[in-house]
């Protein structure tokens, strides 16, 4: 059966500037490619479209993301993305173990985060 997430592949409009982006924003230190590399073995590649394409889609009126990551300190995670001037929407509790955060990276592909409240 399926254990985890292994890769995600994610359309861009200008590979150059989402690299930047994500190196301001994202990444470690070391990371020096188009991907992330995640400590639980996960890698998100940034691959450059001719194509209108997003990591988004709808359901009637509503985006969705097609990626969700997992964090363990959700509001520094808020704050760190609002001080880089990210597009992140508030924080929301299921009310009953988790924390949820939607973000928008520079080609306004939607994330979402999902952090335990405990």
């Amino acid at each position: 059966m399926l254990e985890q997430l292994f890769y995600c592949h994610v359309p861009m409009s200008h590979l150059e500037n989402a690299i930047k982006w994500y190196k301001e924003i994202l990444h470690s230190e070391e990371e020096r490619k188009a991907q992330l590399n995640f400590p639980s073995g996960q890698m998100l590649f940034l691959v450059e479209s001719t194509h209108q394409a997003t990591a988004t889609f709808k359901v009637n009126t509503q985006t969705h993301p097609v990626i969700a990551f997992q964090c363990m300190h959700i509001k520094a995670l808020a704050n760190h993305l609002k001080r880089n001037t990210v597009k992140v929407d508030n924080i929301m509790d299921d009310r009953l173990s988790n924390l949820f955060l939607d973000f928008y990276d520079s080609d306004g592909n939607k994330f979402n985060v999902q952090c335990d409240k405990f």
